[in-house]
């Protein structure tokens, strides 16, 4: 017979051995609806732990009567009927870490409400030694923020992911294109169908899902601007296989921004207007016209991320330059015109930043550099006086 604490009632609950002897203990309380919710523990003092953490839960409003799915199912329920607001192709994203890192590890399998701290730990100290730190901090984001809607919902009373120590981060180095590698680059390009992209991309600091989304109806050459507003991505189909292109918003909404053109860059994109219209023609109904793209393949269809790489790569071999990557041509845009003193607060507007702050965070080697040049000259002016 089990062997149970004297002196509480249901509603307090209770704590008891069974079988007796086997030093198996359960803490125990009655719900409101009648049924009793137990939890297991390896002795009498842990029981006693799980029957405070039971009538705990209770008092915070825990819904100790729901069916507690587990970590993987919560996860995938979370990124469902929770994160409705999610891009297409960040909701694709959340899949994959979900898919790849949550749900193939032991933590997956595990109740969202048995779930502990130190199982979170664990999980993301194992993950630190499959895949880079930058990795981790994402899945450990997207699982911290599940859980964070499991206590909202009332299925535990805290979030075990909260105090989780994880791996620092090193940031990528910047390869910015010097000014005289920047004009080489262009000059290879020259009277290539591309070559504006890659001087938007230099000039301005687009990226790269903004260039390939750019429409012409974003271009106004009578007031000489440009309205970034939209970026081409490649998200699954609803109702079948594959993917296809989508536009969407931009990345943040301080990325919504209007940018000059100087007389050059209105001239290229002139041509390319001219030229395209005569492609048009010349191909008829073999033209893909997809919602009037400015940077577009040889029939007229959307360019593939992956073929600008593969051009970008071959140019940059072809003019004798470093390999870099496509999005540190917009970090050479940002150098160039930190290091010509263009005032910090411009060059977040340009890019699109969220603040200041975050331009001075990434290209703080730039500023670094700027301040030493000023120092330098000052000294210089000072030494003549």
């Amino acid at each position: 017979m089990a062997r149970r604490n004297k002196g509480r009632s249901n509603g307090e609950g209770s704590i008891y051995e069974y079988p007796k002897g086997s030093g198996g203990w359960y803490a125990q309380i009655t719900l409101s609806n009648g049924r009793i919710k137990r939890k297991r523990a390896s002795s009498q003092r842990e029981a006693r732990e799980k029957l405070e953490e039971l009538r705990s839960e209770r008092g915070q409003g825990v819904n100790l009567s729901a069916q507690q799915p587990t970590v993987a199912e919560w996860c995938l329920i979370w990124l469902e009927k929770y994160a409705r607001n999610l891009k297409p192709n960040i909701r694709e994203d959340y899949h994959g870490v979900i898919r790849r890192y949550i749900a193939s590890k032991p933590i997956g399998k595990r109740r969202v409400n048995l779930l502990m701290p130190a199982e979170v730990q664990d999980w993301v100290d194992a993950l630190a030694d499959e895949v880079s730190a930058s990795t981790v901090h994402n899945a450990h984001a997207r699982l911290h923020k599940a859980l964070a809607v499991a206590v909202k919902r009332r299925y535990r009373s805290d979030n075990p992911a909260a105090g989780t120590e994880l791996p620092p981060v090193r940031a990528k180095p910047i390869q910015p294109l010097s000014f005289d590698q920047a004009c080489t680059l262009l000059e290879a390009m020259e009277g290539h169908r591309w070559a504006p992209l890659y001087r938007l991309a230099l000039n301005l600091g687009l990226r790269e899902a903004e260039l390939l989304g750019l429409t012409w109806d974003a271009i106004h050459f009578e007031q000489g601007t440009l309205h970034v507003y939209q970026q081409l991505r490649r998200v699954p189909r609803v109702s079948e296989d594959g993917k296809e292109f989508v536009l969407q918003t931009t990345k943040t909404a301080s990325s919504d921004r209007v940018l000059s053109l100087d007389a050059d860059l209105l001239a290229d994109l002139h041509a390319l207007h001219k030229n395209q219209l005569e492609e048009r023609l010349l191909l008829g109904k073999r033209w893909k016209d997809t919602w009037g793209l400015v940077f577009v393949s040889e029939n007229g269809a959307p360019i593939h991320a992956s073929n600008l790489l593969a051009h970008f790569r071959k140019a940059l071999k072809a003019a004798g330059l470093p390999k870099i990557r496509f999005h540190d041509l917009r970090h050479t845009c940002a150098t160039l015109m930190l290091a010509d003193d263009v005032p910090l607060i411009t060059v977040s507007k340009i890019l699109g930043h969220s603040s200041p702050a975050v331009t001075a965070k990434i290209y703080a080697h730039a500023l670094d550099e700027s301040k030493t040049i000023a120092i330098a000259g000052l000294a210089r002016r000072l030494r003549r006086a």
